[in-house]
C-alpha cells in the first residue's frame, strides 16, 4: 500500500465520520451545524462537541434511530 492509498483511506474514513455525524444533526432539526459538520476547517474538537450534542439530544429525544446510526458507525459505544 502506497502513500496515496493511505492518504485516500485517511480522508474517505473523515468523510464518512463527518457525514454520518451531519446526516444524525439534519435528523434532530440541526441543519446549520450539519453543514458546519462537513466543512474541512471543521477541528476536531468541533466534531467531538457535535457528537455529544447529538447524543444528548438522541436521548432526550428518544431517538434510538440515531443513537443506532451512531454505534453502528463506531461513534459511539455502549
Amino acid at each position: 500500500m502506497n502513500s496515496t492509498e493511505l492518504h485516500s483511506d485517511g480522508s474517505f474514513a473523515i468523510w464518512k465520520e463527518r457525514s454520518t455525524i451531519a446526516e444524525c444533526l439534519r435528523d434532530l432539526d440541526m441543519p446549520v451545524l450539519a453543514v458546519k459538520s462537513m466543512k474541512d476547517s471543521a477541528t476536531r474538537e468541533l466534531i467531538d462537541s457535535f457528537l455529544h450534542i447529538i447524543w444528548k439530544e438522541a436521548n432526550r429525544l428518544q431517538r434510538h434511530d440515531v443513537l443506532e446510526r451512531l454505534f453502528f458507525a463506531g461513534l459511539i459505544y455502549g
